[in-house]
């Protein structure tokens, strides 16, 4: 039976997640005195940072969640405790979503933690560490933003609109944007942080954002704050997204579309020409 809002469990589970990732804050700014920078095999950006925070939040679950499983990005073998594929509660984590951004000094980054039950999130809460906001959600409760409920904001489809597009520069990123660009009202922006793209498009900053390399902890917060929210989220197919499927390779690639229902529906036609 998946878990909703005014259960206990789901209260303390989500008062965890706010913390550690407000705790993130004041760690990322001692970290950022010195960072060192490092590459993965597959080229992206990983700092001391990302490793200490993330082994910080694998600790304080394990500690009062020792029945839980964790899917997290950096060296998830910190994490391999329980297999999640058998557990009912999975807290998928990105301890630091912009690491490149942080590496850089470019100021837009990201906690997110989520909680699956059965694959779909019933907590998730993202925070971006510059501005200082907390988006945060329970299913069957809405969302919030820095405690305040959050309602999306949402224009009209023919105004102008400001749609998240990836980083990458493979196939099917450009063949994307080749039908975006040209199309009037579309307005291209591109922050380095899926997690905040979603919550963006949660809140209403954005209308609608794309990505074809995310992985699971880019997105199981998001998708939470997005349905709290009234927003959809697909692949680029048009298929649901949630549930997550936890038997799949944590690190796979999964391509997302998300919006607000008349954007989301607009931009899939683009993209299928």
């Amino acid at each position: 039976m998946i878990v909703r809002v005014g259960s206990d469990l789901i209260s303390e589970m989500l008062n965890l997640a706010v913390r550690l990732t407000s705790e993130a804050t004041s760690r990322i700014q001692e970290f950022a005195v010195h960072i060192d920078i490092q590459r993965k095999p597959d080229d992206s950006v990983v700092t001391q940072t990302d490793h200490a925070l993330q082994r910080r939040m694998v600790s304080e679950i394990q500690r009062a969640f020792p029945n839980h499983a964790i899917v997290a990005e950096e060296t998830r073998s910190d994490a391999a405790t329980l297999d999640p594929r058998t557990s009912q509660y999975v807290w998928v984590i990105d301890p630091l979503d912009g690491t490149r951004n942080y590496a850089v000094g470019f100021p837009c980054f990201a906690t997110a933690i989520a909680v699956l039950e059965q694959g779909r999130p019933v907590v998730g809460v993202v925070r971006e560490h510059n501005v200082h906001r907390t988006y945060a959600a329970v299913l069957g409760g809405g969302a919030t933003v820095n405690g305040t409920p959050l309602v999306r904001r949402e224009s009209l489809v023919s105004h102008d609109h400001l749609v998240g597009i990836s980083s990458t520069k493979d196939a099917v990123t450009v063949r994307t944007l080749q039908a975006l660009v040209p199309t009037k009202g579309l307005i291209l922006r591109n922050l380095g942080s899926a997690a905040m793209h979603l919550a963006l498009v949660a809140d209403g900053g954005l209308s609608a954002a794309f990505g074809v390399k995310a992985k699971i902890w880019d997105l199981a917060a998001g998708a939470l704050l997005l349905s709290e929210t009234g927003g959809v989220l697909t692949d680029l197919e048009g298929r649901p997204m949630v549930p997550f499927d936890l038997a799949a390779e944590a690190d796979r690639d999964l391509p997302f579309l998300c919006g607000c229902p008349a954007m989301h529906a607009r931009i899939l036609s683009l993209i299928r020409g």
